[in-house]
């Protein structure tokens, strides 16, 4: 797309001096001489750009946006003056329009009826297309106290006694009437003492997700330290008859060819081009537009969760043993009297002893316990109002 061009801006492009760049000069804000920028190329908002001017007259400049192949397009008018005062021209050209490459600002002015006329020029690159997006998964961590249990013993001993049967000793006397005793194997029977109930808690992490709203600020422009250099591209949408119109004062002309053929044209700002980056290889790159945004996960499925444990004060638990000894006892002999008649010898059955084995059980009853963390999730809002005014001081909304 081309567009016409007045003659007021025309005469200045051809009235060129050394005096004619003194004063009135201009500076980038958000697009700087010499610097690459991201745009957004899912965006239909126009392509547009700030300026600030000093020591001008009361008048306005025109300008012009050149695309990497040559082609122009006339943006809208931005008054010199204030001096330092953002402002903004807005271009016939959409992001979604745009495409990579080395494009070039014009800015063009008689600068007053006093003033001496400007012609700079701003160089950049723009590297076009689609904003990415990428999720953020934030790890939720919660907090959970462990008692720990330790085991302490206590032993007891019991005695088991054994007799053993007597023995025999002869000697002279009428009747014997001998005894042995039998002591039954042990019966062992089995006790089972819960000692203590232990209440362990398991933790789980439940997330509670919260929203709340911002309302986009915006990070103002700084404009570049150096002003705009003189302009070496003379549009091709400038006319002979154009540059011959009357009524502005002559202040020294020098003449720049610029090539009719398309191809030659373009082979003439590519080697300029190529000029300029070598000049500003050690630029640091901006991004008016961000080339990448980041949203949080709002599923709270994907959320990684964990848990920090702490000790508390550990339990004790005292297991009381029981020990079993062994005792043997030995009657005293038995006398039998010789030539006598001895009696049969009478059993005597002890009573059985019994032995009881004592089982210490720990018992556990489970608590679930559930540790809730809350996630706060930020969605901005920008009212057009507040992007309108960021644009048109050249700042980077954020």
């Amino acid at each position: 797309m081309h567009s016409s061009f007045s003659s007021s801006a025309v005469v200045a492009l051809g009235l060129f001096s050394a005096k004619a760049f003194a004063d009135c000069v201009s500076y980038g804000v958000d697009f700087q001489n010499g610097g690459t920028y991201f745009q957004n190329s899912l965006s239909s908002a126009p392509f547009t750009f700030v300026s600030e001017f000093e020591g001008c007259q009361n008048d306005t400049a025109q300008n012009i946006l050149v695309d990497p192949n040559g082609d122009e397009y006339l943006c809208t008018d931005t008054p010199l003056t204030p001096d330092d005062t953002p402002e903004m021209s807005t271009c016939p050209l959409d992001k979604d329009q745009l495409f990579s490459g080395d494009w070039s600002i014009l800015i063009l002015s008689n600068n007053g009826d006093n003033g001496d006329p400007i012609a700079y020029e701003r160089d950049f690159s723009l590297s076009v297309g689609p904003q990415q997006t990428t999720t953020y998964t934030p790890t939720v961590t919660a907090s959970a106290v462990i008692t720990p249990l330790v085991n302490v013993t206590s032993t007891t001993t019991n005695t088991v006694t054994t007799t053993l049967a007597p023995s025999t000793v002869t000697k002279p006397s009428t009747t014997v009437n001998p005894t042995t005793t039998i002591t039954p194997a042990a019966v062992t029977s089995t006790k089972t003492v819960t000692l203590l109930t232990l209440h362990p808690t398991k933790y789980t992490v439940s997330v509670d997700l919260t929203t709340v709203t911002k309302t986009a600020s915006c990070k103002t422009g700084v404009r570049a330290s150096t002003t705009d250099p003189t302009a070496t591209i003379t549009p091709t949408i400038v006319t002979a008859a154009a540059l011959s119109t009357g009524g502005v004062k002559p202040r020294g002309r020098f003449d720049r060819r610029v090539p009719t053929n398309a191809e030659e044209r373009i082979a003439q700002r590519k080697a300029k081009i190529a000029a300029r980056r070598a000049g500003l290889a050690a630029l640091v790159k901006r991004s008016p537009d961000q080339a990448t945004v980041t949203v949080t996960d709002t599923n709270t499925a994907d959320y990684v969760t964990t848990t920090t444990t702490s000790t508390a004060a550990a339990t004790t638990a005292t297991v009381f043993a029981a020990v079993t000894t062994t005792s043997t006892v030995t009657p005293a002999p038995i006398t039998v009297v010789s030539g006598k008649t001895t009696a049969p010898v009478v059993t005597i059955t002890a009573a059985t002893p019994t032995k009881t084995k004592t089982t210490i059980a720990i018992a556990t009853s489970w608590t679930t316990k559930t540790i809730t963390e809350t996630v706060t999730i930020t969605t901005e809002v920008t009212p057009s109002a507040t992007a309108a005014h960021c644009s048109a001081i050249g700042g980077t909304l954020i």
